[in-house]
This record gives structure tokens, C-alpha cells and sequence, in this order.
């Protein structure tokens, strides 16, 4: 079972930099999941326990908002969720739910962590993954701010300015 656990990540982008020995000891602590269509994978506010890996099936991300329920995004196999939990104790963002049924495999958040404290270099690698992943969201996200930002009436330019430097203050406080 092992070997299939690394064969499913080490197509995961988190995973690319890792040796063969590295894979294999992060496909010893991967916990395979199945999850029924419709049923929620986790819900946003709830603790983040790691990452999950979609094997097969499809799964929705949502959020909550002013409006209701709102869609993130649709994700296949192959698609990596939660990897931030790996990191820190943060609470769910949004919430997973099967479309179809969902083969998944888990990295808890623990385990992963118990190998950082022992200076696994998979780990490490791993981290400095995370860290690409993230850089690459952040500056994807300035760019789409801005983007709407240049939709809002001229005239509201002042409001346009407080409201992108409380977005940057915002985003200031974001820790790992």
C-alpha cells in the first residue's frame, strides 16, 4: 500500500523535489480516505487536522458569505488541499464537498509535524513548497485586486485607496 501511496504523491507538486526515500517517508504516515458524494470532506471553521491529496473523484470548495454559499472552485485528482495546515493551527477556510465519490489520501498535520521536529529533510522540502505555492497565490491575488479595483467608479477613488491598504494591512498579518 505504501508504494501506491508514493506512486499518487509523487505527482503532487509538493512532492516533485523529494528522492525516493523522501517520498517513501511521507507515504508511511498518508492516511488513505474515501469520501461518499455530497458529503463534506471538511467544513470551513473547523480545525485544520493536514493535507489531502484527491486520488479520484471531484470535490467542490465553498465559502460562506454575505450572500449565501459561494463557489470556489471545482478540484480533480491530482489537486492538493489544506497544505497550509500542515503549517499552522488556522481554521478552515471554506468548506470541501464531494461532487462524486473521492479517494483521497491524508497527511496529518501531526505526523507531518513530528517529522519537521526531527529535521526530516522530506519535510523541510515540503515546506519550502508550501512556501512557493503560497508566494505564487499571493501575487496572483494582488494582481486580481487590482484588476478590480480599475472596475470601481473614478469617483469612489479615495475608498478605493483606504480599502486596498486595509486589504494590505490585512494581508501584514498572515503568519507561519
Amino acid at each position: 500500500m505504501a508504494k501506491e501511496h508514493a506512486a499518487a504523491l509523487q505527482g503532487m507538486a509538493l512532492c516533485r523535489a523529494l528522492s525516493t526515500a523522501q517520498l517513501d517517508a511521507i507515504a508511511a504516515i498518508v492516511v488513505p480516505r474515501e469520501i461518499a458524494a455530497g458529503k463534506e470532506l471538511f467544513h470551513e471553521g473547523d480545525p485544520g487536522d493536514g493535507l489531502f491529496l484527491v486520488v479520484s473523484g471531484e470535490i467542490d470548495i465553498v465559502k460562506r458569505g454575505p450572500r449565501g454559499e459561494q463557489a470556489l472552485a471545482r478540484l480533480g485528482a491530482g489537486a492538493v488541499l489544506g497544505e497550509i495546515s500542515l503549517l499552522t493551527s488556522e481554521l478552515r477556510s471554506a468548506t470541501g464537498r464531494a461532487v462524486s465519490d473521492l479517494s483521497m489520501l491524508h497527511l496529518p498535520a501531526p505526523a507531518f509535524r513530528a517529522l519537521l521536529a526531527a529535521d526530516s529533510l522530506a519535510a523541510l522540502k515540503m515546506v519550502a513548497a508550501i512556501g512557493e505555492v503560497l508566494s505564487h497565490r499571493v501575487a496572483t491575488m494582488n494582481a486580481k485586486v487590482l484588476e478590480l479595483a480599475d472596475k470601481l467608479d473614478p469617483g469612489q477613488q479615495e475608498k478605493k485607496d483606504r480599502d486596498l491598504a486595509e486589504l494590505h494591512r490585512a494581508m501584514q498579518i498572515w503568519s507561519f
